[in-house]
């Protein structure tokens, strides 16, 4: 290898240094980017908190197994472990939660339960609107408000059967849920009601 003169072997050998001093970030640069790096799992993770699998994995099995199950029968819903865990718990709801197809059903689907669970945790509940044209029975258990907004699922208890309202409708209620989530009320204590405050719930 040919050796470079020692005027420009120093030239070189500055060139090299200011390069590296260039791209090796300062104290405050080096502060930024860790804020940057400690904040990104919580904004990529949306509405959830950091994962706990211990708390995860019960909250999840005890979500799951609420399908079918006979209105009135609500002893079967882990309310318990929802009340010790009321945020995690809407956040694993909101981040899951889909719409069900427009049906009558024998008990009630998953989602409905999941539902149930937001407003008993939360005290709310919000309605959607919907174009569909409801079915005398639909608008009995459904409960169309002046604007045509309609509850999520509504409850033919004689019959222990759940009616769940048109997609739109759904859709809309789920974003409404997500909005009022992710606008920072994500603090304790969420309220939890009990059947005996108010008979509607269930929806």
């Amino acid at each position: 290898m040919k050796r470079l003169p020692p005027p420009a072997a120093r030239a070189l050998a500055a060139a090299l240094a200011a390069a590296l001093a260039c791209a090796r970030p300062g104290p405050a640069a080096a502060a930024a980017a860790g804020e940057r790096s400690a904040a990104a799992p919580d904004s990529a993770a949306g509405v959830l908190l950091v994962a706990d699998p211990s708390v995860d994995g019960p909250l999840e099995r005890a979500l799951a197994r609420m399908a079918g199950v006979i209105p009135g029968s609500d002893s079967l819903v882990d309310w318990p472990l929802f009340r010790a865990h009321p945020q995690r718990t809407v956040d694993l709801v909101l981040a899951t939660l889909q719409p069900v197809r427009r049906d009558l059903w024998l008990g009630a689907p998953n989602a409905v339960w999941r539902v149930r669970v937001l407003q008993r945790l939360t005290g709310l509940e919000f309605r959607g609107a919907t174009r569909a044209k409801l079915t005398p029975e639909e608008t009995r258990a459904l409960a169309p408000d002046s604007l045509h907004q309609v509850r999520f699922a509504g409850e033919d208890r004689a019959q222990g059967m759940t009616w769940t309202a048109p997609v739109d409708a759904q859709r809309a209620i789920l974003a409404r849920w997500r909005m009022w989530w992710a606008n920072g009320v994500r603090k304790p204590p969420l309220p939890m009601r009990t059947h005996a405050d108010d008979s509607s719930w269930w929806y």
